[in-house]
């Protein structure tokens, strides 16, 4: 089992990143933050900041680089923009990293300090397969910043979520929580996510038709709601 050795503290802290531009209303957090309600039960003590947030001034900026610095686990939830992470979600990562270029990676009094990094990624598509390119740029991040890569769970069909709290998301959402359940379990020991909550979240939420129908419906009562009706075929650029 690998953890970040530390005398001088009793808890091990884990610290959750909102990578979602909706923040607190966001898919990613109501996922993310069933996960780090698992690891407070562990015994970790868990901090949660939005990317947003951690931008909005240099002073934030300071405190995230101490927040990351202090986290035995880092996670990052975020959703699937147009194939790629959120552009908000890009320029902490690269703060991020740039600061740790160079720093040390261990502490002469304490040993050798082992930082993990877990990532939940979602998208709209059925597929959750779509996540990874996302998840190898993830995996490159970690690589670069110096952190050990603890895993990652992919979501398709994350428009099911709909920014719901998970306890009230009903049976649709079962395999996404045994999911979490497991990869809580695991990190709270120290380890990283199995491959058996991996593939459980990966699973399909609903039958493919049926997720289409629901997100066709969507679509039509938002255009509904903007009265765009006269204008979904548009082609400005044709």
């Amino acid at each position: 089992m690998n953890t970040r050795m530390d005398n001088t503290k009793d808890k091990r802290k884990a610290l959750f990143f909102v990578g979602s531009p909706k923040g607190k209303t966001s898919s990613s957090r109501s996922i993310g933050g069933y996960l780090m309600r698992k690891l407070a039960e562990a015994g970790l003590e868990a901090e949660e900041m939005t990317v947003a947030a951690a931008l909005q001034s240099t002073e934030n900026q300071h405190r995230m680089h101490k927040a990351v610095d202090a986290a035995d686990l880092v996670i990052i939830a975020f959703p699937l923009y147009y194939d790629q992470l959120p552009a908000p979600l890009v320029q902490t990562l690269e703060l991020i990293a740039e600061r740790r270029k160079g720093t040390l990676v261990a502490s002469p009094s304490a040993g050798p300090l082992v930082q993990k990094l877990a990532v939940i990624v979602q998208c709209g598509f059925p597929e959750s397969l779509q996540n990874q390119p996302a998840l190898d740029i993830m995996r490159q991040f970690a690589t670069e910043a110096g952190f050990e890569w603890a895993g990652a769970l992919a979501l398709g069909m994350g428009g099911a979520v709909g920014g719901r709290s998970l306890e009230r998301a009903g049976g649709v959402v079962r395999n996404v929580v045994k999911a979490l359940d497991l990869a809580a379990a695991s990190l709270a020991a120290g380890d990283g996510i199995p491959g058996e909550a991996t593939a459980l979240m990966a699973k399909p939420l609903m039958p493919r038709w049926l997720y289409v129908l629901a997100a066709n419906w969507g679509f039509r009562r938002e255009i509904k709601k903007h009265g765009a009706r006269g204008r979904v075929h548009d082609r400005p650029y044709a």
